[in-house]
């Protein structure tokens, strides 16, 4: 496995598995305007914006939203449904550990596990200091990652996900020695069969503050779900929240 392994897992299968649920998509905008302090107008960076799931609703919201992804494929299908919804998003194809919008912006979010793909923590920082450059000065961000806490507790190694023709298989391995969590997963759809990894840095919530703080944001806040209830062991979420001084 390459140490880049996002550009092959990222592809129309796992998007049509994944990041086609609009399930959560409401109670995501309730809590991002209220969080990020977003007013109509706001200019919003969409860090890692995949088919534009979170883009295109804040743009019907009434936020200018320019998102940055780097599978072309998922771009194509983000500008699709952007054009669908009758709604104007800025979708770039680009590297979210080097682009930052310009000019920059009054809020920026990071959201369903789009961080800590690198083993390193230099290496994951580069992410966090292009959300911080995205802002103006009191802008506010948005990061949402699981909770390691909880995740320790109620680990599984197999989990199983349908959605219409297609089966994921996810096998998880932890490798504790180096706070690393290993996938391989499987897709099937008729006679396809479709195998890649992934790897995912484990950082406990105040590892996860302590790498924000270094980049310089400030005023951090951590919540345990889209309901704004506290981060606490059984929530299976950490959302930060934290501020460009």
């Amino acid at each position: 496995m390459t140490t880049e392994w996002w550009p092959e897992l990222y592809d129309d299968l796992l998007a049509d598995v994944l990041l086609e649920d609009a399930s959560e998509v409401d109670a995501t905008l309730r809590f991002l305007v209220e969080k990020l302090r977003l007013a109509p107008g706001a200019r919003v960076f969409d860090q890692c914006a995949g088919t534009g799931r979170l883009s295109i609703p804040l743009a019907k919201w009434g936020a200018d939203v320019v998102g940055v992804e780097q599978a072309a494929r998922y771009v194509e299908r983000a500008r699709a449904a952007a054009q669908a919804a009758n709604v104007t998003v800025r979708f770039d194809v680009g590297d979210a550990f080097e682009y930052a919008p310009d000019p920059p912006c009054t809020a920026a979010i990071n959201w369903w596990t789009s961080f800590g793909y690198l083993p390193d923590d230099d290496a994951n920082a580069r992410m966090l200091r292009r959300a911080f450059e995205a802002l103006v000065p009191g802008g506010r961000f948005a990061l949402d990652y699981p909770n390691i806490a909880n995740l320790y507790t109620v680990f599984r190694p197999h989990e199983i996900t349908r959605r219409g023709d297609i089966t994921m298989l996810r096998e998880s391995r932890l490798d504790l020695a180096n706070g690393l969590l290993h996938k391989r997963w499987t897709f099937l759809r008729g006679t396809q069969r479709v195998e890649r990894d992934s790897t995912l840095k484990l950082y406990t919530p105040d590892r996860l503050g302590a790498l924000l703080a270094s980049v310089g944001f400030v005023e951090l806040q951590m919540f345990g779900g889209l309901d704004g209830s506290p981060l606490a062991l059984e929530r299976p979420r950490c959302i930060v929240v934290g501020v460009r001084p």
